[in-house]
């Protein structure tokens, strides 16, 4: 679970206690449960993932949710129907959301130093890239552990195709034998610059051993560490095959 909202009850807005919690996972699925009794009221789920941000109106008639791919996604909490799912500015996934305090702007902030505003009269103009029935991605329990690995720790940042989709990251594809801080076009940090690493099972073990914060400090890559030796195996087994696949979409599948 990635982020949570709280709202509800008859008096939106007013002080009333909130009725409903929801929350947006790693599987790219927005839940929205019972406060009291813990039933699943809703979900919405698309093939992007994860969800990384999600904004309450202040009325509470509207729930924001912005996505790993860029897109952001208005629910109308009253009939919890979609009112419209658009690919925003956005360089790479949505990090954060908020609506003005009138209710009539919708915020939204990702890795650029830029913050986009959006009128939500507006909202309505976007064509709706939603589809009346969700299309659930893979269950994790369907993908090898590799893929797994890949989804949690990579997936947000980086693709695997050659064109590197709409990601932070600069792409995976062909990664083995590059050096790093070298792929044209992408602005690197100075750390990276002029690197002697040069990608291979050993240093992308090694990346992971120690976390990016110690492998490369100074570098634009979160701090995260997979502690467990056949999970660092499985990762890079499947980044040797699914980076060097032309037909990989960078979307984890």
């Amino acid at each position: 679970i990635n982020v949570l909202a709280v709202g509800g009850g008859p008096g939106e807005g007013r002080g009333d206690p909130e009725t409903w919690l929801a929350y947006g996972s790693q599987d790219g699925v927005t839940r929205i449960v019972d406060i009291e009794t813990g039933t699943r009221l809703h979900e919405f789920a698309f093939e992007r993932r994860p969800i990384l941000a999600l904004a309450v109106s202040p009325d509470g008639t509207r729930l924001a949710t912005g996505d790993g791919h860029g897109y952001i996604t208005v629910l109308n909490t009253q009939t919890w129907s979609i009112e419209t799912d658009f690919r925003a500015a956005l360089k790479g996934p949505i990090w954060a959301l908020a609506f003005s305090r009138d209710g009539a702007v919708l915020h939204a902030g990702g890795i650029e130093n830029i913050v986009y505003s959006w009128p939500l009269a507006d909202l309505a103009g976007f064509d709706p890239m939603a589809t009346d029935t969700p299309q659930f991605l893979k269950r994790p329990e369907d993908m090898s552990n590799g893929e797994r690995q890949f989804a949690r720790k990579c997936s947000i940042c980086h693709a695997l195709s050659a064109d590197g989709g709409r990601k932070a990251g600069p792409t995976l594809h062909n990664v083995f034998g590059r050096r790093a801080g070298t792929l044209p076009a992408y602005p690197y940090s100075e750390t990276l610059l002029g690197s002697d690493i040069v990608w291979s099972a050993e240093t992308i073990d090694r990346l992971f051993l120690d976390g990016p914060d110690h492998y490369i400090p100074g570098s634009k890559m979160p701090m995260q560490r997979i502690v467990a030796q056949r999970d660092r195996d499985d990762l890079i087994d499947y980044l040797k095959t699914a980076s060097a696949t032309e037909a990989t979409k960078g979307d984890t599948q």
